[in-house]
């Protein structure tokens, strides 16, 4: 995986709007309507006019722009997938912080 430095410098400073997202994800406008109808990508403020995206927005739209264009997924399968990879890496966090607190189980 690649990091690029405008997303460091990005994440604590700034807002994207809908354009910008699309500009910086690759994705296709009808894909990001979707993903964000279905809840995989949501705006900082969902109330506002026009909605801002926030880093979490970002990351989720490279992501999905990437399983989008390597596996060819359509939507509905980039919510399952997008889904479940949240999933792996929430019980990640998990068993990390039980390694911590019980170091046997290493």
């Amino acid at each position: 995986m690649r990091i690029e430095l405008d997303e460091v410098i990005w994440v604590e400073s700034e807002s994207l709007s809908v354009e910008q997202l699309l500009e910086r994800s690759g994705l296709p406008v009808e894909l990001l309507q979707e993903l964000e109808s279905g809840g995989c990508i949501e705006p900082v403020d969902p109330a506002a006019a026009p909605p801002k995206y926030g880093a979490r927005a970002l990351h989720a739209a490279r992501r999905a722009s990437r399983l989008h264009r390597d596996f060819e997924l359509d939507a509905s399968a980039l919510l399952l997938v997008l889904g479940l990879l949240d999933r792996v890496a929430e019980l990640e966090t998990q068993l990390s912080q039980l390694q911590v607190r019980m170091p046997r189980l290493r």
